[in-house]
């Protein structure tokens, strides 16, 4: 039965549209077709080969990319900023820094009138953001340094006032340079307050008992 079926199939070799004589245009091979559908057929060819080389490089969007082309849009850098409103901190207000151990970071002095408003604004700032590690006026005992659980702070605050304060060795710009910076695992507060209110902490520093000032660093 098979060998009565493949003797009726027809082994007709496949078309070639690319194919081209010396000295007579391109024919298409006749496959047992009309030349009229022989014809058909190669032109058909033809021009899939055609579309498919043009659209290689065209994006398939269309109509609807035209519409990104003629559409109005913004560009941001082609605005200008907003109006700065009143009160913010511009830009261009950036009090110069210093490293609090070298001698020109020691040297600095409060800019700000010290008086019972800024020694008031300095105790409200260091209650905001002090007391957690240092403890009321800076004696210790804060939650931070608390190790009724056992797992105290690695390195505990120091004193700020009392017996063995520190800040009694330390100048205003050491102190005011450590609360803008930071030291060792404290987090600076540049960020938080603004330079009148970290001298006001310092300020208010100074009220506390054995705080005072008697020469180092």
């Amino acid at each position: 039965m098979f060998s009565a079926w493949s003797s009726t199939v027809s082994h007709r070799p496949m078309l070639n549209v690319f194919e081209t004589s010396s000295t007579t245009t391109a024919q298409p091979k006749s496959r047992g077709w009309s030349p009229t559908m022989a014809n058909l057929r190669l032109a058909a060819r033809a021009s899939t080969v055609v579309v498919g080389l043009s659209l290689s490089s065209t994006a398939m969007a269309l109509p609807w990319d035209i519409d990104m082309v003629d559409a109005y849009f913004y560009r941001g850098y082609e605005w200008n900023m907003m109006t700065v409103p009143e009160g913010a901190v511009s830009i261009n207000r950036w009090a110069p820094n210093s490293d609090r151990m070298t001698p020109e970071g020691q040297a600095l002095r409060n800019p700000y009138p010290v008086n019972t408003t800024a020694v008031a604004t300095g105790e409200q700032m260091f209650n905001t953001y002090c007391t957690a590690c240092h403890g009321v006026e800076g004696q210790g005992g804060a939650p931070v340094a608390d190790n009724t659980s056992g797992k105290r702070y690695p390195i505990l605050p120091p004193m700020l006032s009392g017996d063995g304060a520190v800040t009694a060795l330390r100048s205003d710009g050491y102190l005011y340079l450590t609360i803008r910076n930071g030291a060792a695992v404290m987090s600076g507060y540049g960020q938080a307050m603004d330079d009148d209110e970290m001298w006001a902490i310092v300020s208010y520093i100074r009220t506390l008992d054995g705080a005072a000032y008697s020469g180092g660093l």
